[in-house]
């Protein structure tokens, strides 16, 4: 999800960039979130779904494993967007993307 959000624009921030409302409103994004979220436990704790996929219980901890990297994405991609609007001709605009 935070790859989602970052790369949603070249140039504009995720705050500039709202989802919610505006000319760039996108309400999917908002129903994909639970729908993914959805897929995943039904497919991971669903006893069906896992003799037929071969597949385990995963535990809850490791849900929350990746939360903190999806923040890192999100701020660094912010910050290279904050550099890009600052300085459009710099080395970092021309590379970016």
């Amino acid at each position: 999800w935070g790859n989602m959000f970052a790369t949603r624009t070249r140039r504009l921030s995720v705050f500039q960039q709202n989802p919610l409302w505006g000319p760039t409103r996108n309400l999917r994004l908002l129903f994909a979130i639970p729908f993914t979220l959805g897929v995943v436990f039904l497919f991971c704790y669903v006893g069906w779904f896992n003799r037929i996929f071969g597949t385990a219980n995963i535990p809850v901890a490791f849900f929350f494993i990746p939360i903190p990297f999806a923040v890192v994405i999100v701020a660094l991609d912010e910050i290279r967007k904050l550099v890009v609007r600052t300085y459009p001709n710099g080395i970092l605009a021309r590379i970016a993307w």
